[in-house]
């Protein structure tokens, strides 16, 4: 089943990291700079780590060269699992 997450992206961070809420949004700061797709790449590292699953279970389906994204995950996360494994330190 895929959910759909919003999130805010900070590219250009000191690290990597689940950084509280933004617009509605979950926010997550990020240590890649927003040049070739670097950002993006370790936005789906994060999240791939952090849910433990496939990177190719992710996509980013909209938002590709904006703050604001949108994620698809394909997993049998329920989507409070995903909120909850994205916001544990």
């Amino acid at each position: 089943m895929k959910q759909k997450i919003p999130l805010y992206v900070q590219p250009g961070a000191r690290k990597t990291e689940f950084a509280g809420y933004f617009d509605g949004k979950m926010k997550i700061k990020l240590k890649a700079p927003a040049q070739e797709n670097k950002a993006n790449q370790e936005l789906i590292d994060f999240l791939a780590q952090r849910l433990a699953i496939s990177k190719s279970q992710l996509a980013i389906i909209q938002g590709l060269t904006g703050r604001h994204k949108v994620v698809a995950i394909d997993s049998v996360l329920s989507f409070a699992d995903i909120n909850d494994a994205i916001i544990r330190p």
